[in-house]
């Protein structure tokens, strides 16, 4: 396809040139800059094109032939009506105005109306007959920066195509083109998580563009329902109106913490302790999800990291408190990073 559009460039210029060689005038230059122009916006929106659904594209393109003949139409009756008024405007620039802005009123409706309706059309529905074993997933910014979702592409627990809305690729240069380093860490990271997607062999990625008229979240949920997609996200917002709808979310979080291993009394986990307890002898430490570990007769190990034995579980407002106690074996393993886990031999 580069090479097509490099040969369809090419030819346009040497047009362009052969033109001013045979008549260098004012009028060449004007029809030339014109031309250039054309070329340009044929480019761009063919660029547009490929990025797109081509189904809907097609249904546009027929809309817009649609709204033009319907104009068309409408001109010729309104031509035959017995009115002085358009007797007296007929070949002056205010009907020439007229007529303009009726064609172009009706081709933008019937090229809007027509992308709105490809995909309820039987015509333009693609028949798949793996649509049943095939999921899609409708993939944001959040979870492209957080980089779970590129783990989990690389698995088969995520089988399926994953689609990125075209908005959410603008969002993630902008963030990398900042001049704030966290904001610009976080989009370059995001683009990485993007390229790292595309450079995946098994799985297919295409970046779409949305309808985004009423709004990122309404756009991103309505395509989802178009295309039979599940949402994968983690914005609030989002996930309270895709449960409104009954439209599938994918929050990974929800994944996460549904993945976690399940911590019992008397599993052994290794911890690293960071500071005191409220009681006298005791040291805390944390798991990676968060959960608070109060280790009974540690203090003098705070810093160090050790294995423990759970003695009990105990559910808070706040979250899961684990009391445990050092095991037998509860020998300073490390002062390296934190290590959690259930049941370690």
């Amino acid at each position: 396809m580069t090479y097509l559009r490099l040969v369809f460039v090419a030819l346009v210029l040497l047009t362009g040139a052969a033109a001013l060689l045979e008549q260098p005038n004012v009028t060449t230059y004007l029809v030339i800059a014109s031309g250039a122009l054309i070329l340009l916006i044929t480019v761009l929106l063919e660029v547009r094109i490929r990025q797109g659904d081509p189904r809907q594209v097609l249904a546009a393109g027929i809309g817009l032939i649609l709204g033009i003949l319907l104009a068309s139409s409408i001109l010729a009756v309104i031509g035959r009506l017995p009115i002085p008024v358009i007797a007296e405007v007929r070949g002056t620039q205010v009907a020439m105005f007229g007529i303009l802005l009726l064609v172009l009123v009706c081709a933008y409706l019937g090229a809007v109306t027509g992308r709105a309706v490809a995909l309820d059309l039987t015509l333009f529905r693609q028949v798949d007959p793996e649509a049943g074993k095939r999921a899609r997933y409708l993939v944001g910014e959040k979870s492209l920066i957080d980089g779970r979702i590129v783990k989990l592409a690389e698995s088969p627990l995520l089988a399926g195509e994953i689609v990125i809305p075209r908005f959410v690729v603008d969002q993630l240069n902008e963030m990398a083109a900042s001049h704030i380093p966290i904001e610009r860490f976080r989009g370059e990271r995001g683009l990485d998580g993007l390229k790292s997607l595309q450079q995946n062999r098994t799985r297919s990625v295409f970046i779409r563009e949305l309808d985004l008229l009423h709004g990122e979240i309404e756009g991103v949920l309505d395509y989802a329902v178009q295309h039979d997609a599940r949402v994968v996200t983690h914005n609030d917002a989002m996930v309270e109106e895709a449960k409104r709808r009954g439209i599938p979310i994918v929050n990974l979080n929800d994944v996460a913490l549904m993945l976690e291993p399940e911590i019992l009394s008397g599993d052994e986990i290794v911890i690293r302790l960071v500071k005191q307890g409220k009681e006298k002898e005791q040291a805390v430490g944390y798991l990676d999800n968060g959960n608070m570990v109060v280790v009974e007769d540690s203090r003098d190990d705070i810093g160090k990291t050790l294995r423990v034995a759970v003695t009990g579980i105990h559910q808070t407002r706040a979250g899961t408190l684990i009391f445990a106690k050092k095991s037998s074996e509860g020998a300073d393993i490390g002062r390296g990073t934190a290590i959690s886990g259930a049941n370690i031999p």
